[in-house]
């Protein structure tokens, strides 16, 4: 992956581009910023149309300009794919045409918003799934990514920041990240900007200000970028020696999350995905449901309701999911493990209530699932902690 703190010069840009498409190795160009406004969308138009003069056929797949008067400008000569028009709930919405593209066979597809959540009934759960459906197919990818997007950064967003990060990618997208290009804006400017009506109309500024674009919030997802960008770099560095064999080293682990129907399960499928993602491996999800499980009619409502919404996380990050029937939990876990040549797992913590004496003589499922399985690495998540009552003096 090569990481540029800033933009190449032109001419390298174009040599690069240039030799990756005559060799048939397509390019997933990333233009990673802190936050809305920092010029992503534009400075990558601004890419397509300088290689577009210079006979490389670029396209747009999908881009969003919100109305910014610049970016809409750089457009310029540049074609647009037709969205896919998809009806939903009455109203009738656009998404990018992964298909179209596809047949269109451009040597660059400039796509929007990596992180954008497709309307249900579109062909994949999220845009980077269709992005990386188009670059396996041979097609560069230019693409736009706020650092916040970053599943392991918008953990950290939400519970430090408090800022709800709603679509999201999973860090293994860094598996398929070939450039990085760091649109970077000082957290000053960025605001001087917002309030000049350049991010979001004027009306909507004065609550920006107060929320989102709080002048710590754009220091620290500055900081974390610009992490980001280091931890990459540091990463590359290790791999310079015999970076073949430390890529099939990576190529042969497999990550498996556990799930039930508990709600802090979606706490370990967002672990899971950064585990994998750091691993550069495959990413299963697996719910094993007992046979002789006993439920009321209140409970299974319950129960599939809260099973469904963290296959459906799972599903978004980009995870394989699988879900069947037996009649020990850990006897389902080790066929799947064996069969699948799974090697790391994560499982939460269990919180069984059981006697004293029970507590002796049965062991749990974690302790059973790691004496059956001795060579496969476990990573057990402890439950979140219960909010802490207030001291009485």
């Amino acid at each position: 992956m090569k990481i540029e703190q800033s933009r190449p010069s032109a001419e390298s840009m174009l040599n690069r581009i240039k030799y990756s498409t005559h060799e048939s190795q397509n390019v997933f160009r990333v233009y990673l910023g802190s936050a809305p406004g920092t010029g992503k969308t534009y400075t990558m138009l601004e890419d397509g149309n300088y290689l577009l003069e210079h006979g490389i056929d670029t396209v747009i797949g999908y881009v969003e300009t919100h109305g910014r008067k610049e970016t809409a400008e750089e457009v310029k000569k540049l074609e647009i794919i037709p969205r896919k028009k998809i009806s939903y709930r009455g109203s009738e919405f656009e998404e990018l045409d992964a298909d179209a593209v596809i047949a269109r066979k451009p040597a660059i597809a400039l796509i929007d918003e990596l992180a954008h959540n497709n309307i249900p009934g579109s062909k994949n759960l999220k845009r980077y799934q269709d992005a990386i459906e188009i670059y396996k197919s041979g097609i560069s990818i230019f693409t736009t990514l706020n650092i916040f997007h970053l599943n392991s950064i918008a953990e950290r967003v939400e519970a430090e920041l408090g800022i709800k990060v709603g679509e999201r990618v999973p860090d293994y997208i860094l598996n398929f990240v070939t450039e990085i290009i760091n649109v970077d804006i000082p957290a000053g400017e960025l605001i001087n900007r917002l309030k000049e009506g350049k991010i979001y109309s004027m009306e909507k500024v004065p609550l920006a200000l107060e929320n989102f674009f709080k002048l710590d919030n754009l220091l620290i997802l500055r900081e974390l970028a610009l992490r980001t960008i280091a931890d990459e770099l540091s990463a590359q560095s290790t791999g310079i020696g015999n970076p073949d064999e430390k890529l099939e080293l990576k190529s042969n682990e497999k990550v498996l999350v556990l799930i039930s129907s508990n709600p802090d399960s979606a706490r370990l499928v967002r672990i899971g995905s950064k585990l994998a993602g750091r691993l550069n491996s495959n990413f299963y999800v697996l719910h094993v449901n007992l046979k002789n499980r006993n439920k009321t009619k209140k409970k299974s409502e319950d129960y599939d309701r809260t099973l469904s919404r963290n296959i459906s996380i799972a599903e978004n990050l980009g995870a394989a999911v699988f879900s069947f029937q037996s009649e020990d939990v850990s006897s389902g876990v080790v066929d799947f493990v064996n069969g699948n040549n799974i090697s790391h797992i994560v499982i939460g913590a269990t919180n069984e209530k059981r006697s004293f004496i029970g507590r002796i003589f049965k062991k749990s499922i974690v302790a059973k699932l790691i004496e059956k399985l001795p060579n496969v690495s476990f990573h057990v998540v402890p439950p979140r902690p219960l909010p802490s009552r207030p001291l009485s003096v």
